[in-house]
């Protein structure tokens, strides 16, 4: 028996990722923001509550561990998409 021949006009849906380096910058990108954001953000309202309150440096320490494990959560969140979008191929 012949076995079809794949479609050469079918083109990949814009959604697909492509691997390359446009795609690995994105991903990349996605991933820092991802870190950085919660880390810096909770940073910040530590020191100025510790500044308001005259806790220094406890606020601001637990604001760090707070932002980090948000980090690790919002990592952990974005790396279960992506094994959920290659398992869907």
């Amino acid at each position: 028996m012949k076995q079809a021949a794949a479609n050469p006009t079918t083109k990949p849906h814009p959604a697909d990722p492509v691997f390359g380096f446009g795609s690995i910058a994105v991903t990349f990108l996605d991933t820092t923001w991802r870190i950085a954001t919660p880390v810096v953000l909770f940073t910040v309202l530590g020191l100025i509550g510790d500044r308001h309150f005259g806790s220094k440096p406890w606020l601001t320490l637990l604001s760090v561990v707070i932002g980090f494990g948000l980090a690790v959560a919002l990592v952990k969140r974005q790396l279960a998409a992506v094994e959920r979008a290659e398992g869907d191929k």
